[in-house]
């Protein structure tokens, strides 16, 4: 990535998501038969945009679902609401991954706290947990193509009314 720097603005979302394509953070469908066996084999295990990109963030330091559950549990770290506090487990973080349950607002400092992320990773993490918790990879890049065409659209339209009503 070398010294490009990651800044979310309220535009930059889009050029996040292109810095992580053209690095190879982001992987589309098509992309994954080019990728380690690893990734090809996530691209069909059913997660989301950030079990993606979570899984490769844990990975980048050693770790894994199993390993980051323990390390949680080490630290005394819990989730869910007071009085009702629970360790957090393999399956929990494989829940949250798959999109079966949310992720807890705890998360981020958690992962934080255990992975130190670097800033570029910070903003990997925090773009994946704000939008991608429930979306496939691929339906969270076909949003953004959606983006493009409801754009080109409005344009369209705006056109036109604009040439029937100077007629």
């Amino acid at each position: 990535m070398g010294s490009e720097r990651l800044t979310v603005q309220a535009d930059g979302l889009l050029e996040v998501l292109r810095v992580y394509r053209r690095t190879g953070m982001l992987y589309s469908r098509s992309s994954t038969e080019k990728t380690s066996s690893l990734e090809s084999v996530l691209a069909e295990g059913g997660y989301t945009y950030f079990g993606r990109a979570f899984e490769r963030l844990l990975k980048s330091k050693g770790l894994n679902q199993s390993s980051f559950a323990e390390e949680c549990a080490r630290r005394g770290f819990e989730i869910g609401r007071p009085g009702k506090r629970r360790a957090i487990g393999q399956r929990s973080v494989s829940d949250w991954m798959h999109g079966k349950t949310a992720c807890p607002k705890e998360l981020p400092v958690y992962a934080d706290a255990i992975i130190g992320f670097t800033e570029e990773e910070w903003a990997e993490f925090g773009v994946a947990y704000a939008y991608g918790q429930t979306v496939s990879e691929n339906d969270f890049e076909d949003i953004l193509q959606f983006r493009k065409f409801y754009s080109s659209r409005l344009s369209e339209e705006k056109s036109s009314e604009d040439s029937s009503s100077k007629a």
